[in-house]
């Protein structure tokens, strides 16, 4: 392949003038002048055009462009390689990190958990023979509710929300309780288990045994301090609404059935007590019986 040498002349960049060396004006317009090449690179490709088989040289002019066009390809897969190295790297951080911040509220919620105090109960879980007002308490109670359950269940906070004493009756109840905090903060659970089984009144007690007696007398009943007792004498059974107990009864000739119930202050009866009296008239020079702690009426 031959080249050919490059000229250069002066001409006008404005009308195309050739300008003689060592001139800085066009003669002809005025205008300044530059350097021009008169050169065209494509003309250092020869083709030698007395050979049939001749053709051009197009690796020369292949191979710079092939360069240029495979370079970028290059660049573009590092790109790409790169790229996505960073984008599963960043990925991975950001997992991580995201991780790591919600291990870390959950483990500070938790341990917060912990840190808040059972709600307490007044009573102690155990055996009673009497009814009870339990009264549940917390030390933020300003600053949050506690809630609860009597069925066994775990409360949360569509449970009962406490605002005053349970009242535990007769059987067995268990008594599960949290404390929530405005925050939403829940403290451990608390429970109870109580077990109530009234005593009955002790039964009440005549001062006259039945039995067959000769002219009137006067009976007395006694129970339990904490009892009143209620009878009757018409043979129906006495409960809380039969006749109230003040003092002796008259028992007159005729038979009597006279039956006793006692009621604690908890309204707990005791089982009724029945005695039958027949009581005879007295006839002219006929002797009194007058039964043991009783009083015969003169008459």
């Amino acid at each position: 392949m031959t080249g050919r040498s490059a000229s250069f002349h002066m001409k006008c960049q404005k009308c195309g003038t050739d300008i003689p060396e060592g001139k800085i004006y066009c003669e002809k317009c005025g205008s300044a002048i530059q350097m021009v090449p008169d050169y065209n690179p494509v003309d250092d490709i020869s083709i030698d055009t007395d050979t049939p088989d001749a053709q051009p040289d197009m690796e020369a002019i292949s191979k710079p462009d092939t360069e240029e066009q495979s370079q970028p390809r290059k660049i573009h897969w590092k790109r790409w390689a790169v790229g996505t190295l960073l984008l599963v790297l960043g990925g991975y951080t950001t997992y991580q990190i995201a991780y790591r911040s919600f291990g870390s509220v959950q483990e500070t919620a938790e341990a917060e958990i912990i840190l808040l105090e059972k709600p307490e109960f007044s009573t102690s879980p155990g055996c009673y023979t009497h009814s009870l007002q339990l009264i549940l308490s917390h030390t933020d109670r300003a600053n949050g509710v506690i809630y609860y359950t009597l069925d066994g269940s775990t409360p949360d906070a569509d449970s009962s929300v406490y605002n005053g004493p349970i009242t535990i009756e007769e059987g067995t109840t268990v008594v599960h309780a949290v404390f929530i905090r405005n925050d939403g903060v829940q403290s451990e659970e608390a429970d109870g288990t109580y077990k109530v089984m009234f005593e009955t009144p002790d039964e009440p007690v005549f001062s006259v045994p039945e039995g067959t007696y000769n002219g009137s007398f006067y009976v007395t009943i006694r129970a339990g301090a904490e009892s009143n007792i209620y009878y009757t004498t018409n043979g129906e059974e006495p409960d809380r609404y039969a006749t109230r107990y003040t003092g002796p009864i008259q028992i007159n000739p005729g038979l009597t059935v006279l039956q006793a119930v006692a009621v604690d202050y908890e309204d707990r009866e005791s089982g009724v007590v029945e005695v039958i009296y027949r009581v005879n008239e007295l006839s002219e020079n006929q002797p009194v019986s007058i039964p043991a702690d009783s009083q015969s009426i003169t008459p």
